[in-house]
């Protein structure tokens, strides 16, 4: 993207207060893009029909004097393992999921969870997990900054195994065993005292939603 042209990414939801826009000297806002994530599935099943949408949402825009629109329908594999926001975003090249994209590339060190190939690495080095310990943290990245109890991650690995049996008590083991599987970074994953068990977002875990490649170490 040009260096004249800037796009300014604001993750604010419905009813969000939004943030200044503080262009730097000699640029002024000049629109906005909104990238929508709906799968066609979803969609029909609570009675909106996306192309009837999409013109809809144009037509509420270009009632602004001045103000002109251009839309696209994104399609991709109904197997597409990425969230439908993504999908767009990354079909229409939005320049910050773009850079951190490329961040992602770079980066080597603390812990990488590909969530796309369901790898691990650690400082570049590949982890080899079980299929519960995987599940396990899978759950917990999906879940980041709730607090989840026994009950509700043994309801997590259900379908999963590696030929033990399992109770709410080994749960415990099996964290112990990814905290070890993680070192140095086990910590990331936070006993909440008399509550459970929580991941937090954390500068040192790197998330892969996408089919990103990874640099080596």
């Amino acid at each position: 993207m040009s260096a004249e042209y800037v796009a300014i990414p604001w993750e604010g939801g419905a009813g969000a207060q939004p943030p200044p826009l503080r262009a730097p000297r000699g640029l002024g806002v000049r629109g906005f893009g909104i990238y929508v994530g709906l799968d066609e599935g979803a969609a029909d099943a609570a009675g909106v029909d996306v192309a009837t949408l999409v013109g809809e949402v144009q037509r509420a825009i270009t009632d602004i004097p001045g103000a002109a629109t251009f839309a696209s329908v994104v399609l991709a594999p109904e197997t597409a393992p990425e969230p439908p926001l993504d999908v767009v975003r990354t079909a229409l090249g939005e320049p910050s999921l773009r850079q951190a994209a490329a961040r992602r590339v770079t980066r080597a060190e603390g812990v990488v969870v590909d969530l796309a190939r369901h790898r691990v690495s650690v400082d570049g080095r590949p982890v080899t997990l079980s299929f519960r310990e995987h599940a396990l943290l899978t759950f917990l990245v999906e879940h980041q900054g709730e607090v989840h109890d026994r009950q509700r991650l043994l309801a997590a690995l259900l379908g999963e195994t590696d030929g033990e049996p399992i109770g709410e008590r080994t749960i415990d083991v099996y964290l112990q065993r990814l905290r070890r599987r993680l070192d140095p970074y086990g910590d990331v994953v936070r006993t909440v005292r008399g509550r459970g068990y929580r991941l937090d977002p954390h500068p040192d875990v790197t998330v892969v939603r996408t089919g990103a490649q990874l640099a080596g170490g």
